[in-house]
C-alpha cells in the first residue's frame, strides 16, 4: 500500500480519475522495480469483530450509489489494501494523512510507501485515493475523500469505469452496462471471478499479465474478497441492500440479510409488523439489527439472520438480549411438536413459552439434561422458573420437577415433584 505505480497505457482513462497505489502487503520485487521506494507493512489493528459496522457502511454507502448486492468487491480491494483501516489510529505503521471525521478528529490512514512521511504523498483512506500529496488529493475528490461514505462513493466510479474499460469483461462497454455487470456479479461463478481479480490487479493496481508481481497480486486481492465473504457470513449480508423494505405509511428501512430475513417472513405484513428502525449495530460491534412494531431481527457472520417476538423477546430482554447468557438468537420462534409451546433456540440455551408457563430460559447443563429426558415432551415438561441460583450450584424448575447443577462436582440431579429420583428415559419427540 502507498507506493504509487505506473499504468497501463490503457488506464489512461482511469488516470484522470484516480491514482491508486502499490499494495504493501505484498512487498513484491515486481514492485520494487517499478518503484524504488521502500513499502511498509499493511497490517489492520482492526479484528473481524470490528470490521462488522465498517462492511456495513460500505454497504449501504455503496446502495446510495446503485451497487445492490455485491459491495463485497469494494470491501475486498480495502481489506487487501489496509485491512479495511480507514484511520491512523487503525493501523499506526502507516502515515497520518488530513482529519477526519470518521477517525474522531484524528488523522485518516495514509500511505507509508511513498518515501518519508513528511512528503505527505502516500494514498489516503482504506481504498487508498491519490493524486500526488495529500493536498493534491483533496483537491482532486473532495474533503469527502477522508471519509467512510466519500471513499466508497470514490471507489465505485473508479471500480465502473476500470470494469468498462478492462481487456477481461464482457458486455460492459458503457458506465450503464459496467454497474449491471458489477451488479449481477456472482462470486461463484469461476469465469467472472477470475474476470474480477484479473481486472482489479491490472486496473487497480497496475501489475500486469507476465510481470514477476501477477501471481501474488491476484493471490492476495482473492484472498481480501474471500476474508471479506467469511468475515460477513456470506453474501446474504449484502443482498438487497439497495432497494431494502419500508412499509407505507413511514416506517425505517432493512437492509441486506435482515432484509432477506424480513421479505421471507412477510415483509410489511408479517408477525413482525413494520420496521421502527433503519438496520442498527450491537453494542457488542458483532452483530446487526432492525427493531419492528412486534419484534426484532439480529444478524450476525456467524448465525445468520433471526427474528425474535413477543414474550420470547421480553424474557430476552431481561436477560440482557444479546449480551446476556443466551446469546444471539439462531433460530426464528417455531412451535413446539405438541402445539402447546413456542421457543427460541439461542447460542447458548432456549427460550421457552406456554399460555400456562409463561416464558422461561434453559442453560447449559440443565438443558442438556432435559434435552435427555425428551425436552417438554419428557417427564418434566416445560419449565416454569429461569435457571437460578441455590447453594453450590444452579436450579431449574419445571412443570414435574426440577433439575440442579452443582458447580464443583458438575453433578446434575433429577428431582420429580413425587419423588426425587432419576427419571426413567425419555420419548421420542420434543422441541431443541
Amino acid at each position: 500500500m502507498g507506493s504509487r505505480m505506473m499504468l497501463h497505457a490503457k488506464t489512461s482513462q482511469i488516470l484522470g480519475m484516480l491514482s491508486l497505489s502499490c499494495l504493501a502487503v505484498i512487498a513484491s520485487p515486481a514492485c520494487s522495480a517499478q518503484q524504488d521506494e521502500a513499502t511498509g507493512s499493511s497490517t489492520s489493528n482492526l479484528s473481524s469483530v470490528q470490521r462488522q459496522p465498517r462492511y456495513a457502511r460500505i454497504r449501504d454507502a455503496a446502495s446510495a450509489r446503485g451497487i445492490t448486492n455485491t459491495a463485497f468487491l469494494l470491501a475486498g480491494i480495502a481489506m487487501d489494501e489496509t485491512g479495511l483501516a480507514q484511520c491512523w489510529s487503525e493501523a499506526t505503521w502507516a502515515c497520518q494523512g488530513p482529519a477526519s471525521p470518521d477517525c474522531g478528529g484524528g488523522p485518516v490512514i495514509a500511505g507509508s510507501a511513498d518515501g518519508p512521511c513528511g512528503a505527505q504523498q502516500g494514498g489516503l483512506g482504506m481504498f487508498q485515493f491519490d493524486s500526488g500529496t495529500y493536498s493534491d488529493t483533496l483537491r482532486t475528490y473532495g474533503n469527502d475523500v477522508v471519509t467512510i461514505e466519500g471513499q466508497t462513493s470514490h471507489a465505485i466510479d473508479y471500480v465502473v469505469n476500470m470494469v468498462k474499460i478492462s481487456d477481461y469483461t464482457t458486455d460492459a462497454e458503457t458506465d450503464e452496462k459496467a454497474k449491471a455487470w458489477i451488479n449481477r456479479f456472482d462470486v461463484n461463478n469461476g469465469a467472472l471471478r477470475d474476470q474480477w481479480i484479473k481486472t482489479v490487479v491490472r486496473y487497480y493496481n497496475g501489475c500486469q499479465e507476465g510481470w514477476s508481481c501477477w501471481s501474488a497480486r491476484y493471490g492476495s486481492y482473492s484472498d481480501g474478497l474471500n476474508q471479506v465473504l467469511a468475515d460477513t457470513g456470506g453474501t446474504g449480508f449484502w443482498a438487497s441492500a439497495a432497494a431494502g423494505t419500508s412499509c407505507p405509511g413511514g416506517s425505517g428501512t432493512t437492509g441486506g440479510a435482515i432484509d432477506v430475513k424480513y421479505r421471507a417472513l412477510g415483509g410489511c405484513n408479517s408477525v413482525l409488523g413494520v420496521p421502527k428502525t433503519n438496520e442498527l449495530g450491537t453494542p457488542d460491534n458483532v452483530g446487526r439489527y432492525t427493531v419492528f412494531d412486534k419484534g426484532s431481527i439480529y444478524w450476525t457472520p456467524n448465525t445468520g439472520a433471526f427474528e425474535v417476538h413477543g414474550v420470547i423477546r421480553d424474557q430476552w430482554k431481561t436477560l440482557a438480549w444479546e449480551t446476556g447468557p443466551l446469546g444471539y438468537p439462531i433460530t426464528d420462534e417455531m412451535q413446539t411438536p405438541d402445539t402447546k409451546g413456542r421457543y427460541n433456540v439461542f447460542e447458548h440455551g432456549s427460550i421457552y413459552w406456554t399460555e400456562a408457563t409463561g416464558a422461561h430460559e434453559v442453560l447449559g447443563a440443565i438443558r442438556d439434561k432435559w434435552k435427555e429426558l425428551g425436552w417438554e415432551a419428557g417427564a418434566l415438561g416445560y419449565p416454569i422458573t429461569g435457571e437460578e441460583d441455590v447453594t453450590g450450584g444452579r436450579k431449574s424448575e419445571f412443570e414435574h420437577g426440577s433439575i440442579t447443577w452443582m458447580s464443583a462436582t458438575g453433578a446434575v440431579t433429577v428431582s420429580m415433584n413425587d419423588a426425587a429420583h432419576e427419571s426413567p428415559g425419555a420419548p421420542d419427540g420434543g422441541a431443541q
